[in-house]
């Protein structure tokens, strides 16, 4: 009788090895992991100890937040998970929730922001959810009279100090020489007006003062409108009132200064596209619009890169405080808010590239700020972690990952 031992022992050998997932070389792994969202990555940690390793590093978390897009953000209400749409009224409980959109991915969309709310405070004026402010991966959210710094890929957050009284938000930035992400506000009480900076682990705020006067501008009250972070600057749009200075806010020696703007129109905002500041504008009819870049940024000379023509049916039903809450542009085009509460996609040329119907929601709006995620670990997140629980004013978690 013929031996079956030699067969066996290779059957059994071929089992083992289909069992066991090939080895991967470790640089692999970590440049796969470099390029994947955060919630990806935290999935990640748990295969094995060597991948628990590599994106616990340091050094792994700033790699990954350089090579993760920079995406506009989208804010919209929702029904309550639980409640159907048939049976809901206006005492309804909500979900206020905050996505960043990649139109370079197919319009995909990234969760940063769920939350339930039953008075439906979001974006509703004092008091309700806003988003202040973003810079390298951290976002400035404001509930309830509150101000919180948080990380939307980590789930971390601390306490901005209670502002002083009669004071405005004017901006969010991180300050390199102490490494201090740091908010700042304008303050208009008798016996004069200035601007203050506060720092998440800070009790009070440091004034700075207003502005010096230049070429016949003269800036009185807070900024206008939400400021654009770029070139180690905070800028904010110009304004009739003050001459149409566009006010520029050193975020290194915090010093505020003016900038010239390239031309003046019934409409102007501020964005950034790329690296570069750049300015929207347009006329009443909104129907051509203008985007300027400021090409040689120290000597304030700005190019007009585009002139799109958008249709006029998509743009005829908003009023101009509408509009700039339902606009983005960008390298890729300009995308609005239709009143159907759909998100539009133009290129540079006025073609219609995609539009992305979003189902059941109202209130759709595209935030003034971009996110750029990231999972670097801040000291004053570190500091509120350890601290927890020690004191009984410790203050209270806010809501926005509950339903991440």
């Amino acid at each position: 009788m013929e031996s079956t031992a030699g067969p066996r022992k290779r059957q059994q050998a071929a089992s083992a090895s289909g069992s066991v997932a090939p080895h991967l070389p470790e640089e692999l792994v970590r440049n796969i992991l470099l390029y994947l969202p955060s919630w990806y990555v935290h999935r990640c940690r748990a295969v094995c100890k060597d991948w628990l390793r590599i994106v616990s590093d340091r050094e792994f978390a700033v790699d990954h937040h350089r090579l993760q897009p920079t995406l506009p953000l989208a804010s919209f209400l929702r029904g309550a998970a639980g409640t159907k749409a048939e049976t809901e009224t206006e005492t309804s409980p909500v979900d206020c929730c905050v996505d960043a959109f990649d139109l370079g991915a197919a319009g995909s969309f990234r969760p940063v922001v769920r939350f339930t709310d039953k008075e439906e405070r979001c974006g509703a004026g004092a008091g309700g959810f806003h988003i202040l402010g973003s810079c390298d991966g951290l976002l400035l959210l404001s509930f309830e009279d509150r101000f919180y710094v948080c990380n939307p890929a980590t789930h971390q957050w601390t306490r901005l100090p209670t502002p002083l009284r009669a004071s405005w938000f004017a901006g969010f930035y991180r300050h390199d020489p102490t490494g201090e992400y740091r908010a700042l506000f304008y303050r208009d009480q008798w016996p004069g007006e200035d601007y203050y900076i506060m720092v998440p682990d800070s009790r009070r705020g440091r004034g700075i003062g207003l502005p010096a006067e230049k070429d016949g501008y003269k800036f009185r009250g807070q900024p206008y409108g939400p400021p654009v972070l770029l070139r180690g600057h905070l800028h904010w749009m110009p304004r009739q009132t003050e001459g149409y200075g566009i006010l520029a806010f050193n975020t290194t020696t915090e010093v505020l200064t003016v900038m010239c703007p390239p031309v003046v129109r019934e409409h102007m905002s501020l964005v950034a596209v790329g690296d570069e500041l750049a300015m929207v504008s347009c006329g009443n009819n909104v129907t051509m619009v203008e985007l300027w870049l400021l090409k040689d940024y120290e000597n304030e000379i700005w190019v007009c890169m585009h002139r799109i023509r958008l249709p006029a049916v998509k743009v005829s039903t908003f009023s101009f405080d509408e509009l700039w809450r339902m606009f983005f542009m960008s390298e890729e085009g300009v995308v609005i808010v239709t009143p159907e509460q759909k998100l539009v996609h133009y290129d540079m040329n006025g073609t219609l590239l995609e539009s992305f119907p979003c189902d059941n929601v109202r209130h759709l709006k595209i935030a003034p700020y971009t996110f750029k995620e990231s999972l670097v670990r801040h000291a004053f997140f570190e500091i509120q972690d350890c601290n927890a629980g020690d004191h009984e004013d410790e203050p209270e978690q806010p809501p926005f990952f509950q339903g991440l």
